[in-house]
């Protein structure tokens, strides 16, 4: 209910939060946390988004609950992009930030995901050689017949600055 945008799914996901955070457990959090800001990102709610980060954020520090870093940063990035122009070198930094996580993690899936992030936005900044070069390496990663969705994303940008 909550990804489809159903003002029910996101208030049941905010109270199951808030009730998991009442007990005092933190387990799987962040994550939880980068679902909800990534529903937010998809239906433009971008002030709640970023608090939903900042949340995450918060408790990845406090529990060390860190695997999920890179994709709070890129999904910080990706809610920064739709703020503001003004953002977008925060923007930029954050999505460096989470391509340095994923590739120190060897999370390649989140790898994946913060080099297609910021290949988009190197090419909005005209930095083609340079997202054309960082998603190539990253898909070169993953071996023939492996798709899914994530990767399929990859290859469909990858070609879009090739051309």
């Amino acid at each position: 209910m909550a990804e489809q945008g159903r003002e029910e799914g996101l208030r049941k996901l905010t109270q199951g939060l808030s009730a998991v955070a009442a007990t005092g457990a933190s387990l799987n959090n962040t994550f939880i946390l980068a679902l909800l800001a990534e529903i937010y990102l998809r239906h433009n709610r971008i002030d709640e988004g970023l608090g939903a980060i900042e949340d995450a954020q918060k408790l990845a520090t406090t529990w060390g609950e860190l695997f999920w870093q890179a994709e709070l940063f890129r999904l910080k990035g990706e809610l920064l992009l739709r703020q503001s122009d003004q953002s977008v070198h925060t923007a930029e930094q954050c999505l460096c930030e989470a391509l340095k996580v994923a590739q120190h993690q060897n999370a390649r899936m989140l790898e994946l995901r913060a080099a297609t992030s910021l290949a988009r936005l190197w090419k909005k900044l005209n930095k083609v050689d340079e997202a054309r070069r960082i998603l190539h390496s990253v898909c070169a990663k993953f071996h023939e017949g492996v798709d899914n969705l994530d990767l399929s994303e990859a290859k469909t940008v990858l070609e879009e600055l090739r051309a």
